[in-house]
């Protein structure tokens, strides 16, 4: 059954946009969830694997790639929901002080240090131990930039 018609057989009818606007904070916040827990369990990962020698990497791999594979899923759900509660709830950007500027320019600067980690990981699957010396500079930074997407996302808001 598909989402749209199952929400209808629940409701009766067509559901009202707040409990719409609700599921899709609901996502947000488990896309968020997905973020922090697959980055923490990164910060984990990451050092061992770029610690290990390359014959020694091999049990590491599918914790580093089911953990990104988590926390990047997150990350698109949150470039997806972010926008649509924006339109539904707000109406748009119109009104945000400069906090949710702030929030938007980390957010772009996360994309770029979550596809530095991605490549530099890519990199020391393929051999390369410059990888690792990537991956070892943007995890951190992907974690304090989390700590400030956040820390702007509630005073872009309340």
């Amino acid at each position: 059954m598909r989402p749209a018609r199952a929400l209808k057989v629940i409701w009766g009818g067509e559901p009202p946009m707040p409990v719409i606007v609700d599921l899709l904070f609901w996502l947000h916040l488990m896309a968020l969830a997905m973020g922090i827990g697959g980055g923490i369990a990164m910060s984990q990962v990451g050092p061992r694997l770029i610690a290990a020698t390359p014959d020694q990497r091999a049990p590491w791999w599918p914790l580093a790639m089911i953990y990104s594979r988590i926390a990047g899923a997150g990350l698109i759900l949150l470039l997806i929901t972010g926008p649509l509660l924006l339109w539904l709830r707000y109406g748009g950007i119109e009104g945000l002080n400069g906090w949710f500027e702030l929030k938007m320019a980390l957010v772009a600067v996360i994309v770029l240090t979550i596809g530095l980690s991605m490549r530099g990981m890519a990199r020391l699957r393929r051999g390369d131990e410059g990888g690792g010396k990537l991956m070892k500079v943007a995890g951190p930074l992907t974690t304090l930039t989390a700590a400030a997407v956040a820390l702007a996302a509630v005073f872009s808001f309340h």
